[in-house]
Formats: C-alpha cells, sequence, structure tokens
C-alpha cells in the first residue's frame, strides 16, 4: 500500500458523485462537485466543492466520493469543456458542447475502445442568481476519427430556473438602492476565506407555525404597502414614483427601478469536467447501465429523509473473471416541481422555482457479486428541514416551506479492466461558509473548497460506506 500522499501514477482519479446540504435553503448562485489529477511535480488529485447562496450566509456540508484506478494497456485523458447557458425563465434551454477533432494523447492513440465519462461539473450564476426547476447532463458516446489520432463527442444536457418572488431580482425590472444617510454606510470588512465559522448565530428553536405566520403576514404587508403586487403586473411608468416614496418612508432609502433591457434570460456559466478511457479489446471493457429514476413528493409537514427515500441498489451486468471494475456517470438529471396547490398566495412563492436545501447524485460501495458490479445509488434532492428554522433571521426570511415532487435519475457507464488496479472508493467530506449578501461567485475562493484525493494501490476491504 502507498502512502496517501504519494503522486498519482499512470492512472486517473474517477468522480462517483456528492452529498451537499445547506443549513437552509437558497437559490442556485453556484453549485458544483469535480475532480481534478495531479501535474506530476508533487501535487497529486483533489476534489473540488463549490457553493454560494444569494442573500443569506450559509455554511455549506458536503461529500465527494471518487475513485483511483489504473491498468495495463489502459490509458486516460481529462479535460474541460466550457458553455453560458442563456435560461428563460421557467423554459427548459438545452446546450450542447461539441468536441470535435478533439487530439488524443499518444497513449491513447490507436486503441480499440473508447469510453468517456463525467468528472464531474460546476455551474455558476454570471449575473443574478434564480431557482432551480431542472438541470440535465449527458456525455455522448465517443467516435475515434482519424486513425485513431482524435476524437469526438458532445456534452449535452438542459437547464431550467425560475424566480419572481420579491428577494430575487424581478423581472423585467431591477430594484437598486441608495442609502441617503451617508453614516449608515460602513466599510465592509472581508473575512479571511480560510476561516471558516463554526456556525450561523441563531437562538434556540422556535415554533415553526408561528413564525411562518408572522413572515407571511409581514410579506403581504410588504406587498400592500408597497406596491410590489403592481410591479409583479409590470406596472411601470407613473407607479414607480409611488412606489419609491413608499419604499423610502419604510426604510430611509432612496430605491430605483430600472428596466433591464435584453434582460430577458438568467445566464450561467457550466464548466463540465470529463475523463476519456481508452484501451485494447484485451484490456478494458466498457458497458452501460439502464437509467436509473427515483421519484416522489413531499409536502409541507413531514420531513423526507436521504436514507429513507433516496437511496436505491443498482446492479449492471458484468464480464466474468474480470473483477477489477468501477462505475462512474454518463448522465445526471433532476426535474423539480413545486406543489402550487399549497401557500400560491405567498408572494414568496411567485413562478415555479424551487428552493434548495440537499442535492445527492452519488455512487457508493461498489463491489463486484455474481457476474454483477453492485452499487448504492443515492438521487435525492429535499427543499426544506424542520431544522432551518432555527436559521431565520431578518437577513434570512427568504428561507420557506414548499410541497412539490422531484424526479433524478442517472445513467452509469462501467469500466472493466484485465490487469489493473481499482482503489479502495475515497469519501472525503468538507465544509464552507459563504457570506451571501447577493456576493458574485465567479472568481470568488470562498466558494470553492478544494481537498486531497488520498491515492491507494489496493481495494481496502473495510471502507466507511456510511450515508
Amino acid at each position: 500500500m502507498t502512502s496517501p500522499t504519494d503522486p498519482p501514477g499512470p492512472g486517473v482519479v474517477i468522480w462517483q458523485g456528492y452529498h451537499h446540504a445547506w443549513d437552509y435553503n437558497h437559490r442556485l448562485n453556484r453549485f458544483g462537485s469535480y475532480v481534478t489529477q495531479g501535474d506530476g511535480n508533487g501535487r497529486g488529485p483533489r476534489v473540488v466543492h463549490t457553493a454560494a447562496s444569494g442573500t443569506g450566509p450559509d455554511i455549506a456540508h458536503f461529500k465527494e466520493f471518487a475513485t483511483y484506478v489504473e491498468a495495463k494497456g489502459v490509458a486516460f485523458q481529462v479535460g474541460v469543456a466550457e458553455t453560458l447557458i442563456e435560461c428563460p425563465r421557467t423554459e427548459s434551454t438545452p446546450f450542447r458542447i461539441k468536441l470535435d477533432k478533439l487530439e488524443l494523447d499518444p497513449a491513447l492513440q490507436g486503441k480499440q475502445v473508447y469510453a468517456v465519462l463525467l468528472n464531474g461539473f460546476d455551474i455558476y450564476a454570471d449575473d443574478h442568481a434564480d431557482k432551480l426547476i431542472a438541470f440535465d447532463l449527458e456525455v455522448s458516446d465517443p467516435v475515434a476519427i482519424k486513425d485513431g489520432r482524435q476524437i469526438r463527442f458532445s456534452i449535452l444536457g438542459s437547464m431550467c430556473v425560475d424566480c419572481r418572488s420579491p428577494e430575487c431580482q424581478l423581472w423585467p425590472l431591477r430594484l437598486e438602492a441608495e442609502r441617503i444617510d451617508q453614516k449608515e454606510i460602513m466599510q465592509e470588512e472581508e473575512p479571511d476565506p480560510e476561516l471558516i465559522p463554526q456556525g450561523l448565530p441563531h437562538k434556540a428553536s422556535i415554533d415553526r407555525r408561528k413564525v411562518e405566520r408572522a413572515f407571511n403576514w409581514v410579506k403581504q404587508q410588504l406587498v400592500r404597502v408597497t406596491g410590489l403586487e403592481e410591479v409583479k403586473r409590470s406596472v411601470i411608468g407613473k407607479d414607480e414614483d409611488t412606489l419609491r416614496r413608499r419604499l423610502f418612508r419604510i426604510f430611509k432609502t432612496r430605491f430605483f427601478l430600472k428596466l433591464l433591457k435584453w434582460r430577458i434570460t438568467t445566464p450561467y456559466v457550466l464548466r463540465v469536467h470529463y475523463v476519456i478511457v481508452a484501451g485494447t479489446n484485451d484490456s478494458l471493457a466498457v458497458s452501460e447501465s439502464d437509467f436509473f429514476e427515483n421519484s416522489y413528493d413531499w409536502d409541507m409537514e413531514s420531513e423526507i429523509h436521504l436514507s429513507e427515500i433516496g437511496t436505491q441498489d443498482v446492479s449492471v451486468p458484468a464480464r466474468k473473471n474480470w473483477s477489477a471494475a468501477t462505475l462512474g456517470f454518463k448522465h445526471l438529471s433532476l426535474q423539480v416541481t413545486l406543489d402550487e396547490e399549497h401557500g400560491s398566495s405567498d408572494p414568496i412563492q411567485w413562478g415555479k422555482g424551487m428552493h434548495f436545501l440537499e442535492w445527492s447524485s452519488a455512487i457508493r460501495s461498489i463491489r463486484f457479486e455474481d457476474q454483477q458490479v453492485k452499487a448504492n445509488l443515492d438521487l435525492f434532492y429535499k427543499c426544506w428541514s424542520a431544522a432551518m428554522n432555527e436559521m431565520i433571521t431578518l437577513v434570512t426570511w427568504g428561507a420557506f416551506r414548499a410541497a412539490g415532487r422531484a424526479t433524478l435519475g442517472a445513467r452509469l457507464t462501467l469500466l472493466q479492466f484485465r490487469d489493473g488496479t481499482v482503489a479502495h472508493q475515497q469519501q472525503i467530506p468538507g465544509r464552507l461558509y459563504w457570506p451571501g449578501g447577493g456576493r458574485s461567485a465567479k472568481r470568488d475562493p470562498r466558494g470553492r473548497s478544494t481537498r486531497k484525493v488520498p491515492i491507494y494501490s489496493a481495494a481496502s476491504p473495510d471502507g466507511d460506506d456510511a450515508v
């Protein structure tokens, strides 16, 4: 067994998904999970998790799953592809990244068997964050061209978001504020990115029903007093001045309503990490699983849990005696539906998007049994928990419960090696603190957590496979 700090050998680390949970629910500002490989200069492979909320600060808790593999006669090549997704609200927006005539490394050229796996993804709001409705990501089958010197394949999928609630940017209007009392303007001190608070300040647990009734009343009064109902109906012009005066009387702040020119979409940047696997017929076998799906609904009274409804046992037929095997992702999908019959009069629920609290897509406990490669597949989405009531403050008032439905899916790729090594799967936990405040997460290091992937030369028989 090699040391966990040894640099990687000729193999690659396969990304096998993530578990993610906020302390309370949010819009989708930034979210991602992926693997980066070693550079050969003493820096080994890393798993990266990205997370950023919208207006409210929060701590993200997560775990990445990854396995190191290497095999005689098999070579690997990694890469990253990027696209901008312009999402009209409530409309599914397809995307396609074509990798045509991609030059293969010499070690991959002239092989007989090729496969491409998702090695993670990172998505962030290019301007403002909206609520999630659907996300779909898939890699096509590769085709070798130019006598095996090049390869072509596509990364394709779709995305759908929506947000018409007051704490989101009002479409097609933007609400901007300027304090007129300069004494109230304070220079914000940025915390050290390496320092992660132990938790957010909150009081003891409170009665959910009383809090929700109180906040619903406040929201309704905000709508009535400020005229936001007119804004919702896109009434501008002379009514804009009335709305500004009302907001000034309440907040002692001068507000401006601006018509967003050409702002009819919500732009997100998607970066997809992939790994190309190439081998001969005697060294590598590749097969594809069925499309596994998990659908369920929830109400606003009974909390759902990953361990109860989010995990299923899956299996993929395998070649006999090729027991060095592992699984990766070929296709991931998520569709959430807000139950508009519950609380649709609440202005915080304008639109069809869903706040997101937890999201898990992970392959765990992979084993070879009875000519099958079996695993536990986690496909889970959650929008509220009882514990998030403790986080409700004047800053986080946008957190709320909603009834709804989720459908998650995944298609897996099975890799088998005649003469190879598949290390024990690593489960690497982490957490990060995001300060909120509507900050952009494009380049802010506080929205990214990078951790080492320990490399082992052989599978361990007694790993921790707990959810």
